[in-house]
């Protein structure tokens, strides 16, 4: 592989700190909060079969299914990850999704629901109709350390609502292919930027940024 190549001829690296920058550095999080949701959906489906539950109790345990398994949001898994985190989570529109008091750095969620086995090479989006979205120029983005976000990949079973995985990337290695993206999509009413697990790391290996990952290992 050519970047491992680079890496040893730098001289800069251990053997332990290339391997981590090619297979990805461990996540520390918080264990007790990612089986949550997997939980929950587990109850509520067992309060579902239950004959002896009443109408109320099934009515709100419906509700909660229908929010996990809801393909027009993904709020809830992006508040957990952020308990996962053991970050701060925030909930505002078109701002940054969770924060790192401590060491001031703001992330950027990416849940993605799947029902197959592609875990690496699900696609995510991100709307991206311009040059200042691209650049976080935003009012809600005014006083956080843009560039030392991070953004996260998180495919989850959505017949379990599982976290199959999370990655954590730098965000600034999408910065330059989002702007060839919004050139070559220039006209268009909605300008969408599709990356995976995959991409990322190739990316991060091209800019020489670590990544960081965690498996469940239920699914590898």
């Amino acid at each position: 592989m050519e970047y491992e190549k680079e890496l040893r001829e730098s001289g800069k690296y251990t053997e332990l700190e290339i391997q981590e920058r090619l297979t990805g550095g461990n996540l520390r999080l918080i264990s007790e909060h990612i089986n949550t949701l997997f939980e929950d959906r587990r109850e509520c489906e067992n309060i579902m079969d239950d004959p002896e539950k009443t109408e109320k109790d099934k009515r709100f345990a419906k509700y909660i299914i229908s929010s996990l398994t809801s393909s027009a949001s993904n709020d809830i898994f992006e508040e957990q990850l952020s308990k996962v985190f053991g970050i701060t989570n925030i909930d505002i529109k078109h701002g940054w999704d969770g924060h790192d008091d401590e060491k001031k750095e703001p992330y950027e969620y990416k849940p993605t629901k799947i029902t197959n086995k592609n875990y690496l090479g699900s696609i995510v989006n991100i709307n991206d109709e311009s040059h200042d979205k691209i650049n976080n120029i935003s009012p809600h983005k005014v006083d956080y350390n843009n560039s030392g976000a991070w953004f996260i990949i998180s495919p989850i079973n959505k017949d379990t609502s599982e976290f199959i995985c999370i990655y954590k990337f730098k965000e600034s290695i999408l910065y330059e292919s989002r702007l060839e993206n919004l050139e070559k999509k220039q006209g268009k009413p909605r300008i969408v930027y599709g990356t995976n697990i995959k991409k990322c790391i190739e990316l991060s290996y091209k800019y020489n940024e670590m990544f960081y990952k965690w498996h469940n290992p239920k699914f590898f």
